[in-house]
């Protein structure tokens, strides 16, 4: 069977494709600019700020040790202190201070989900990270989060101090009574005066303790509110321009070399579909037929046409058999005359004989006709 080269799909380059498709590839990478411009904006359209402290080593105080003894239980108290400054006490302490000191009205859950407190890589150091829409926002919630964390640090300490405080101050009451009724010069006076002048040493640096303490914090590094980020947002939508206009010639390419797309198809008001008329195919003549004159030469869409004609040699014609050598047939007897009873009515003129044609065969099955006469007269 012979393959129709017409079926064959056409080059087509880039650009004439592009061209094709001009509008839908246009609309393609409006879209792609304009998805990644929301995307930025809305999705990742966040800023960042950070602020860090540096937590104070109880190890260099007299009686708020907290446990620390060694450099690995130091380290543990520092993720102790980063935990505590994203707990939901620090949190709703600093929406306090935004609302009272900055006028910024937050919630504690959007605090909660924008606000992350992390040990930092060096040891004592915990870093506040916060999140939102603009970097004044974000550096006013972390710098409120290092604040509210220095409040509460300061009175969980003053409360451990009152506790030590008091205690040295009721035993300091119970020595000096006991100090009045020692006999003068007595080992028992001076027993309570060694103690009595010991308390007072401990009471002293227990406040010095508590002024060092302060609140837990030795220095801080708060996030800066007049920092400008940049935006990404025209970035991003060069670098959607630039990826839908790649996917733009990639589907026009395709699009245009598609087999598929390249039948150009009708639909009919029937709900059938017709291919425009094909290119008529050259002349060629057709062959004799029994001798006959060749036709003359005419179109032929017939799609095995081509194939029969040049392929098939054409019949040779049958000789034709003359009438007169044709074998006669042995003729049959007359019929006898039939009797008939009345007078036979005149003789019919006969019709000149015809001349016998030779391809027209004898009626050699047609049946004799028999006529009785009964004398009868008319």
């Amino acid at each position: 069977m012979a393959t129709d080269q017409r079926d064959e799909t056409p080059e087509v380059g880039l650009l004439e494709a592009v061209w094709r498709y001009r509008w839908s590839s246009l609309a393609l990478i409006l879209v792609a600019a304009v998805a990644a411009g929301a995307a930025t904006f809305f999705v990742f359209g966040n800023v960042e700020a950070t602020a860090r402290f540096a937590v104070v080593d109880p190890r260099s105080t007299t009686y708020l040790r907290m446990g620390v003894s060694s450099d690995s239980s130091y380290i543990a108290y520092t993720a102790q202190r980063a935990a505590f400054a994203q707990s939901a006490g620090v949190l709703d302490r600093a929406r306090q201070l935004l609302e009272n000191e900055q006028k910024v009205v937050v919630d504690l859950e959007t605090l909660r989900q924008s606000v992350t407190a992390s040990p930092g890589t060096a040891g004592g150091i915990v870093v506040i990270t916060s999140t939102a829409k603009t970097d004044k926002l974000a550096a006013q919630m972390a710098n409120s989060v290092v604040a509210a964390y220095q409040i509460l640090t300061e009175a969980d300490a003053q409360r451990e101090q009152e506790k030590l405080l008091k205690s040295v101050r009721s035993t300091r009451t119970r020595v000096q009574d006991d100090l009045k009724r020692a006999p003068d010069g007595s080992a028992t006076e001076s027993s309570l005066t060694e103690a009595l002048v010991q308390l007072q040493l401990k009471e002293s640096e227990a406040t010095i303790d508590l002024a060092q303490f302060g609140g837990g914090v030795r220095f801080v590094d708060q996030a800066n509110p007049l920092k400008i980020t940049p935006s990404k947002v025209p970035t991003n939508i060069a670098i959607g321009l630039a990826v839908g206009t790649l996917l733009a010639i990639v589907i026009a390419f395709l699009r245009a070399t598609n087999p598929i797309g390249t039948i150009r198809e009708v639909t009919t008001p029937t709900g059938q579909r017709h291919k425009p008329a094909q290119p008529r195919r050259p002349l060629l003549p057709r062959p004799e037929v029994n001798g006959s004159a060749p036709a003359r030469a005419e179109y032929d869409d017939r799609p095995t046409a081509a194939f029969e004609r040049i392929s098939l040699p054409a019949k040779p014609p049958e000789p034709a058999t003359p009438a007169l050598e044709r074998p006669e047939r042995p003729e049959r007897p007359a019929p006898p005359p039939p009797i008939r009873s009345w007078p036979e009515p005149p003789p019919t003129p006969k019709s000149p004989a015809k001349t016998p044609v030779a391809d027209e065969p004898d009626d050699d099955d047609a049946e004799p006709v028999v006529t009785i006469d009964t004398g009868a007269t008319s």
